[in-house]
């Protein structure tokens, strides 16, 4: 189970890069910028979910 929340949360509230994410979980930059697309695509359809 990916850690959506905390990676969407170090992005946007933390202002971290995805670099600094990666380091921080010790996964590749890749890894935190797919990571955080992820979480950002699935906020976005339960926002959808509202409506």
């Amino acid at each position: 189970n990916e850690p959506y929340k905390e990676v969407f949360t170090l992005r946007v509230f933390g202002e971290l890069s995805f670099k600094q994410i990666a380091n921080l979980f010790g996964k590749s930059e890749n890894w935190a910028c797919v990571t955080y697309h992820r979480a950002r695509k699935k906020i976005k359809e339960r926002m959808e979910g509202y409506r």
